[in-house]
C-alpha cells in the first residue's frame, strides 16, 4: 500500500494559496506510478527564479478514512535562461500526513531539470507506518480482510532520464535507468495464527527490497493534470537481486498505455491499460496490487495481490455546470502468479460515477469525489487530481 506525498504535496499547496487568492507559482506533482511527466509550468505564469510555499491539505479514502497533512516546495532554476523558461524549475519539498487509522508518513522528493529539459533526475525518501488491511495473496481473497499488520518502511528510489525526441505537445520521448532501495519490518499483526505470523507468505520477515532498471516514457497528453488529448506510455523493466543487497531475487516489468480521445470541445474519452508481469520471490509488500482510488475504484488498496496484474479502464468526462463536471467510469482487473492464471471467470469488475470541482483552471487542476462500485464491495474517494 503506498501512501506517500508524491501525490499531494505541490498540489496542496497550489489549492491553499487558490482559495485565500494569493498567486503562487509553485507545481504540482501527478501519480503515482513515479513515472508520469511529473512538472509543468503554466504559459501564462510569470518567471520566477526561485520561491517558496508551504500549506496544510485533507483528502479521503476507505484505506485512510480522513488524512491531514502539511507539505512545503522550494523550487529554483537550474537553467541559465533569465527571460524565457526554456528549463523547467527545478523543485525539493517534503511533508507529512497522520490518517483517522492512525497511519503516518514523512516524506521528501525531488526533481532535477538540467540543459533545456534534456536531463532529469527525480527520486526521494520515505518512511511510513501504516497499519494496513490484508486479504491475503491471490486473485480470489475473501471480501473480509484476515488480518491487519502494521509494517515499517523506509525506501530510497531515484531514476534519470534523458530526452530523445521532442513533440509539439507534451514531454516526448524519454529514456532512462532507474533504482530503488527499501527496508520493510512487520511490527505487529492482529492475528497471531495468520499468514504473516506464521511466515507463509514472501516477504514475512521483511528485510532489504534493492532494484535496478531502465525506463522508456513517451509523453504527448496536452495537460498532465486533466488531460483532454493525447498518450502517454511507459515500460520499465526492474531487477532486485542479491548483488544489489537484497535479501529477496525477483524482476518485474511494468506498462503503463494511455489514451485520451476528445468527444467534444469539453467532453472526453479516456482510457488505460495497466499491466505487471514479476517472476521470482516477490515479497507480498512489493507485489502488484488492485484497489484504491486510481486502480479499480470500489475496492480497498490490496484487496487483490499477486505477481502478475492485468488493468483495462475507461472513463467519460463531461461539463455540469460552472466549474463542475462529471465522470462516469468503469475497469475490470486481475491478478495472478503467472500469465496462465488469468482467466475470465477472474475479472472483477468496477463502475461508478465521479463529480469534479476545477480548482485552478488555467493549469486545470480539479479535486475529485468519485463513489466506486466492486462485485462484493463499494468505496467513497475524495483525491486531487484525474485516477489516471
Amino acid at each position: 500500500m503506498e501512501l506517500n506525498i508524491n501525490r499531494t504535496v505541490r498540489i496542496a499547496t497550489l489549492i491553499f494559496f487558490v482559495v485565500l487568492g494569493i498567486s503562487s507559482t509553485a507545481r504540482a506533482q501527478g501519480d503515482t506510478v513515479r513515472h508520469d511527466s511529473v512538472t509543468k509550468t503554466a504559459s501564462t505564469s510569470p518567471f520566477s527564479k526561485r520561491g517558496f510555499a508551504g500549506a496544510p491539505y485533507v483528502k479521503y479514502a476507505p484505506e485512510t478514512r480522513w488524512v491531514g497533512g502539511v507539505t512545503g516546495i522550494y523550487y529554483f532554476h537550474l537553467g541559465s535562461d533569465t527571460n524565457e523558461q526554456l528549463t523547467r524549475p527545478s523543485d525539493v519539498s517534503g511533508g507529512a500526513m497522520y490518517t483517522q487509522n492512525h497511519q503516518y508518513s514523512i516524506g521528501i522528493d525531488y526533481n532535477l531539470y538540467f540543459s533545456r529539459d534534456q536531463y532529469l533526475i527525480n527520486g526521494g525518501f520515505h518512511y511510513q507506518q501504516i497499519p494496513i488491511d490484508f486479504y491475503g495473496v491471490g486473485n480470489y481473497s475473501p471480501p473480509d480482510r484476515i488480518d491487519n499488520y502494521t509494517p515499517l518502511y523506509r525506501g530510497l528510489e531515484f531514476y534519470a532520464t534523458r530526452k530523445f525526441v521532442r513533440t509539439p505537445i507534451g514531454d516526448g520521448l524519454n529514456a532512462g535507468i532507474e533504482a530503488e532501495f527499501r527496508y520493510d519490518k512487520v511490527l505487529s499483526t492482529i492475528n497471531d495464527t495468520g499468514l504473516i505470523s506464521r511466515g507463509q507468505v514472501p516477504g514475512a520477515a521483511g528485510g532489504f527490497s534493492s532494484g535496478l532498471g531502465a525506463i522508456v516514457i513517451y509523453d504527448t497528453r496536452d495537460n498532465i493534470y486533466s488531460t483532454h488529448e493525447g498518450e502517454y506510455g511507459s515500460f520499465d523493466a526492474k531487477y532486485y537481486g542479491r548483488m544489489l543487497g537484497s535479501d529477496y531475487t525477483f524482476s518485474r516489468y511494468t506498462l503503463d498505455a494511455r489514451k485520451f480521445i476528445p468527444i467534444a470541445e469539453d467532453q472526453t474519452f479516456a482510457a488505460q491499460f495497466y499491466g505487471v508481469i514479476a517472476n521470482g520471490l516477490v515479497p507480498f509488500y512489493e507485489m502488484a496490487e488492485l484497489g484504491g482510488d486510481s486502480k479499480l475504484r470500489g475496492y480497498y488498496l490490496g484487496r487483490f495481490r499477486e505477481n502478475d496484474l492485468g488493468l483495462l479502464q475507461a472513463e467519460y468526462r463531461f461539463p455540469i455546470w460552472w466549474r463542475f463536471s462529471g465522470d462516469l467510469f468503469a475497469g475490470a482487473g486481475e491478478v495472478g502468479h503467472t500469465i496462465s492464471d488469468f482467466t475470465f471467470r477472474g475479472i472483477h469488475p468496477s463502475y461508478g460515477v465521479g463529480l469534479r470541482l476545477l480548482i485552478i483552471p488555467a493549469e486545470h487542476l480539479t479535486g475529485r469525489l468519485d463513489y466506486g462500485l466492486g462485485s462484493d464491495s463499494h468505496g467513497l474517494y475524495l483525491a486531487i487530481l484525474e485516477a489516471f
